[in-house]
């Protein structure tokens, strides 16, 4: 028997001289066939792989974590602002010292024109009225309250800033000069200390002061540190024996920089930042964490709503609020359990003259960088 070779190809001589056009034809489909198979196999293998590189790729983004800039989704206080009162005069910039537990008094400022003014307003906690003037009108003054006298340090009347330190007496009703500044001061942040207040750059009425200045009734009046830059309009708050001093502007500029200033040892230290920078924001003490409220974000401009939540221990700044309406300028005070803030400047250039009471909440929150 022979063998067939393989792949030899049966003949079939009757068929393909029967029809050899239907023979030709079959060739021709079987290999648009085996083209189109070809063409089938090589998409299935594509459409696979680019579902590989998907999956892979859809892998790889959702294990890596997203950025989140100044954000925090940790548990901390939000900031709950209510109405509580109107300012007889809308004011910005004035002094402003506790006025028993519910209440505060604000001491001159700038009115609705930009114009300083003598006048003094004490809030209750319901209503407000003007129990006294000062003797001249004053604005970009701080106050302390030093065992249990109220003092007025520096500020500007109408022409240029002095240097005067000013007692008040209970209801307003007379001043006293009980000393001097080294120096003209305006625009200084002021915090207490004990027995000492402190007055922490400004404006002399040339150039922004980098000084630190203590005061007492007995010591009297002297530089005691100096800032590593020149502070103008920050906010200064004492906590736990160490002042902090917030924000303000340096030569025009903004300042994002918080500093500790500590008087055991006259040392200053930056420990943190705030997100965006800030100059006459407010800032008060409550629950162990200094609660900055507004502030303009470039000198004289764009004033921010944000409420930031600044703990010292941590050096942490979280966003925990907004205020209803941007303000710069305005005045903070702390009470039992609360802080009131009052006037500043509004974005249309309007004085205001409501009065908040802000308190702190402990539930979940989400922060961000504010405006």
């Amino acid at each position: 028997m022979s063998q067939l070779q393989p792949h030899a190809p049966r003949s079939m001589p009757h068929r393909q001289a029967r029809s050899p056009a239907r023979a030709s034809a079959r060739r021709r489909a079987s290999a648009v066939g085996a083209l189109l198979a070809s063409l089938l196999a090589i998409g299935a293998v594509v459409v696979a792989t680019l579902g590989l590189l998907r999956d892979h790729d859809g892998a790889q983004r959702s294990t890596q974590p997203k950025p989140h800039r100044h954000a925090t989704t940790t548990a901390g206080p939000v900031a709950n602002l209510t109405t509580v009162g109107k300012l007889a005069s809308a004011v910005s910039g004035a002094a402003v010292v506790p006025d028993g537990t519910r209440g505060a008094t604000f001491f001159g400022g700038l009115d609705t024109a930009s114009t300083p003014i003598a006048t003094v307003q004490s809030f209750d906690g319901s209503t407000t009225s003007s129990p006294g003037t000062l003797p001249v009108p004053l604005a970009a003054s701080g106050a302390a309250v030093l065992d249990g006298a109220t003092y007025l340090f520096g500020g500007s009347e109408t022409t240029a800033p002095i240097s005067d330190i000013v007692s008040i007496s209970s209801g307003a009703s007379s001043t006293t000069i009980a000393g001097s500044l080294p120096q003209p001061t305006a625009g200084a942040a002021v915090a207490a200390s004990g027995s000492t207040a402190y007055v922490i750059g400004g404006y002399d009425g040339t150039s922004d002061l980098d000084s630190i200045v203590s005061w007492s009734m007995s010591g009297g009046a002297s530089t005691v540190a100096s800032l590593p830059q020149p502070v103008v309009n920050a906010a200064a708050v004492a906590d736990d024996g160490a002042i902090y001093v917030i924000g303000g502007a340096d030569g025009g500029t903004a300042i994002f920089a918080i500093y500790r200033f500590d008087p055991a040892t006259n040392s200053v230290t930056k420990v943190a930042e705030l997100p965006i920078a800030l100059t006459q924001p407010a800032a008060a003490l409550e629950g162990g964490r200094i609660i900055v409220l507004g502030g303009y974000r470039a000198v004289g401009v764009n004033q921010s709503s944000a409420v930031y939540s600044f703990t010292p221990a941590t050096a942490q700044v979280k966003l925990i609020g907004l205020l209803p309406v941007r303000l710069a300028g305005a005045m903070a005070v702390s009470l039992p359990g609360e802080i009131l803030l009052a006037g500043g400047v509004e974005p249309d250039g309007q004085t205001n003259s409501t009065i908040y009471r802000v308190e702190l909440a402990n539930r979940p929150a989400t922060a961000g960088r504010g405006g």
